[in-house]
């Protein structure tokens, strides 16, 4: 073992393990998280890539090309013909580092990559104003959005601020709302094991409307409404940009502000967005142009159709499977962004347009059939209490 040290030491020129083309074997880690920004602990599954593949000196002192190692629960990884690192508190370019030093203490000129094979598992509860509060499993490698997206995500009035106590007490402020200059939010922290994360009250809201969400159920668009803090002296381009900013789906000119003074549109062509201040209370109702049409009422197939440019809405009963027997064909609605926009022989007629809600109504008789069925039960008493009298 001490002659192998040696040789090791010196300026030895060992052969490479080559691939089965010629060629030195290089591999690529897939890492889903910032290399700078993770910290490794016990539980991650590290993996060990000699670079330009393995000499006869290393084959023989037990150091193969690929490896895996877990950190151990004082942060240590054992490493086969090296020995141990301490890793813990380190992030994954800072273990990378230490692991070419140890590295240079035994083999002269060569080179291993350290990269997160597997992240480890982490519990932790979240409370406050989520819809489904409670204990959660998550992967080391998930942010307190993830954990609050498993948790069925923000329930009505909930701030977007809030902050997560890790077990050793720490206290770790969370600010979901959007940084423009980014796109990301503000301070998103990586989950910690027996952490606790606690989201608040909303006390200023500015409540964001978004018709257009399907309803698998009933196939109508079911409005999906937001809340969020109302900042002081904020443009309503400003406010877009905190919430997220505007999605493809949004249809800029119908979507209005809503406050005490009335309703405005948000965005104006060749002026751009309104320049309006968001004061709490106000209400931003953004206008979905999906590409579905919904088809409701008395057809054989009630649900989703895909958009097709031009098509009237005759054609979507037809791809509903047209009415059923006791259909009022006649009577048949449309509903845009909940206005009605036509019945009967009109609607028929009608360029149907992404969003838009198909009806068609039940007959007269069959939206009576209850009452006609108690009529005629009452005209059958009548007639048998008539006979018996005679």
């Amino acid at each position: 073992m001490l002659l192998l040290l040696l040789i090791a030491l010196g300026d030895y020129s060992g052969s490479i393990v080559p691939s089965s083309d010629g060629l030195s074997q290089e591999y690529t880690i897939f890492e889903s998280v910032s290399r700078d920004e993770y910290i490794l602990g016990a539980g991650d599954v590290l993996q060990l890539v000699v670079e330009g593949g393995t000499s006869e000196v290393m084959t023989i002192s037990g150091l193969p090309s690929i490896s895996s190692c877990m950190v151990s629960s004082d942060g240590v990884i054992q490493i086969s013909g090296i020995g141990q690192l301490d890793v813990s508190g380190l992030t994954i370019n800072q273990a990378d580092e230490a692991l070419q030093r140890l590295t240079a203490l035994y083999y002269n000129r060569i080179s291993i990559g350290l990269s997160l094979y597997q992240p480890r598992t982490v519990k932790l509860w979240i409370t406050g104003m989520v819809m489904q509060p409670g204990q959660y499993t998550m992967y080391a490698v998930n942010r307190v959005s993830d954990l609050v997206n498993s948790a069925g995500g923000m329930s009505a009035y909930s701030s977007r601020t809030g902050w997560m106590v890790t077990a050793e007490g720490d206290s770790i402020d969370v600010n979901l709302h959007f940084d423009p200059a980014t796109g990301r939010p503000v301070s998103d922290p990586f989950v910690h094991g027996g952490a606790g994360v606690s989201f608040q009250l909303v006390r200023n809201p500015v409540y964001v409307l978004r018709p257009g969400v399907r309803n698998y159920t009933d196939a109508y668009a079911v409005p999906e409404v937001e809340t969020w803090e109302a900042f002081g002296n904020e443009t309503l381009e400003e406010l877009m940009y905190r919430i997220g900013g505007i999605t493809g789906d949004v249809d800029l000119a119908r979507s209005t502000l809503i406050t005490q003074h009335g309703s405005s549109a948000i965005w104006v062509a060749d002026l751009g967005f309104s320049q309006s201040i968001v004061e709490a209370g106000d209400t931003l109702r953004l206008v979905v142009q999906g590409n579905d049409i919904y088809v409701a009422g008395a057809v054989h197939q009630r649900g989703i159709i895909s958009y097709t440019p031009g098509a009237t809405v005759s054609f979507y009963v037809d791809r509903a499977g047209g009415k059923v027997y006791n259909g009022n064909i006649g009577g048949t609605t449309v509903t845009r962004d909940g206005v009605l926009m036509a019945t009967g022989e009109d609607a028929l007629d009608l360029e149907a347009l992404p969003g838009d809600v198909i009806e068609v109504p039940y007959s007269w008789v069959a939206q009576h059939a209850q009452e006609i069925g108690i009529l005629a039960t009452v005209v059958g008493i009548t007639s048998v209490i008539i006979n018996w009298s005679r």
